[in-house]
């Protein structure tokens, strides 16, 4: 390994435990704001279904599709690229003000949106070549739902009771223009 090699791990080494500075003060904020409870998701009533799924393949499409979503290599995009600079301006810092100035620039906020934004076109992507249609619950349907614990299997369960049921989505799915 070169000496320009051996720097460029140096800088790395270097580099993540700010990026992982970034990240833990980015959490923190994210924990505490309402318009990060959900990054990645349909939208609002939105949801997804296919016609006549079996409720086993139904979780195990869901199930599949999420991890191709969370797995998606930000590597290169400009959040990631925003997030790196800020660590390396706190990699490079004189005090407090200088890292506040770092995560100004960096808007972690604005990043992480940016970031499950990619990560959600992966996932409607992977839902929409295995034959998935979004649609809107209905005001009934949505009250229904939120009766449910998010992670029950009733609650799944529900959910799959109109995700493959045909005449819902023929008349409840949402066009993508």
């Amino acid at each position: 390994m070169g000496p320009a090699s051996q720097h460029g791990v140096s800088v790395m080494r270097k580099v993540r435990p700010f990026a992982a500075l970034v990240l833990g003060i980015s959490l923190c904020a994210l924990g505490s704001s309402p318009a990060s409870a959900n990054r990645v998701d349909p939208g609002h009533r939105m949801t997804w279904g296919k016609g006549g799924v079996s409720l086993e393949q139904y979780w195990i499409d869901s199930a599949e599709c999420g991890h191709i979503a969370a797995a998606t290599d930000l590597t290169g995009t400009p959040p990631a690229r925003a997030l790196v600079i800020a660590s390396r301006m706190i990699d490079n810092q004189n005090g407090y003000e200088d890292v506040a100035r770092a995560l100004q620039f960096a808007s972690p906020e604005v990043q992480w949106d940016r970031a499950a934004r990619i990560m959600e076109s992966a996932l409607e992507a992977c839902l929409i070549e295995r034959g998935y249609v979004k649609f809107e619950l209905t005001d009934g349907q949505y009250r229904t739902l939120k009766m449910y614990e998010v992670g029950t299997f009733e609650r799944r369960a529900y959910l799959h009771s109109l995700a493959s049921d045909p005449d819902v989505l023929a008349t409840q799915a949402i066009s993508e223009s």
